[in-house]
């Protein structure tokens, strides 16, 4: 009998929020560089502006948002991104299926239409994406699988049952499921290869601001 590896909890959960910490400040740096078209990161939800009246969908999933263009407001903005982040300790080294990500594409899925209510289709077609980071190595079969929806292909087995969980979480169908499935532009976090099976490296960064601003032109370029 194989007895499992009992996971501390409390590690697990500071480990994740170091792994989200880290996440972020790596992405803030962007903020600095000279060239970027990233102004602003909200932390825990969107910006302030966008907030108000948001979907509590929306408002969950967002660990951060990231705004590009103008100003951080959905409107305003040339592109907005909602980011989720899913760590584990237990399977770091686990494939990432469909299973896994089922309530952060549930969330993705109910933002996806309340935006297009609110700020219509073109809008979201044209300045939307979602990102789901995760320290573990993406499953094969889920990224064809959500390729395939994107695409409209017909996938066979195990590809075509990750697409079919896809397609239940994200309680869309036909032309939106297609679309909706072209803005998840990225799920492995930097490091969390599937080749190396190496997690993020972590570090404390606390008291980040609700949201980060782009800081004054000639500061230079921090990053790598």
């Amino acid at each position: 009998m194989v007895r499992k590896r009992k996971i501390d909890k409390v590690r697990a959960s500071r480990d994740g929020h170091e792994f989200h910490e880290a996440w972020t400040a790596r992405k803030a740096t962007q903020l600095l560089w000279p060239d970027t078209d990233l102004t602003a990161i909200a932390v825990e939800g969107p910006s302030p502006e966008d907030q108000a009246g948001a979907s509590a969908a929306t408002v969950e999933v967002a660990d951060l948002t990231f705004y590009y263009g103008r100003r951080p407001k959905f409107e305003d903005a040339a592109r907005t991104t909602f980011a989720q982040f899913k760590y584990s300790i237990a399977d770091q080294n686990k494939d990432f299926r469909a299973s896994h990500a089922n309530k952060t594409v549930r969330k993705f899925g109910e933002t996806y239409r309340s935006f297009k209510r609110k700020y219509g289709a073109e809008a979201v077609e044209n300045k939307l994406d979602f990102q789901l980071v995760t320290n573990q190595p993406i499953s094969d079969s889920l990224l064809k699988a959500i390729e395939s929806t994107a695409t409209g292909a017909n996938p066979t087995g195990d590809v075509k049952e990750q697409a079919k969980q896809f397609k239940a979480a994200s309680g869309l169908s036909g032309k939106p499921l297609a679309a909706f499935a072209r803005k998840l532009k990225s799920l492995d976090a930097p490091g969390a290869c599937r080749k190396r099976r190496t997690s993020l490296p972590v570090c404390s960064l606390t008291g980040l601001p609700r949201a980060i601003r782009l800081p004054p032109p000639g500061l230079g370029n921090f990053g790598s």
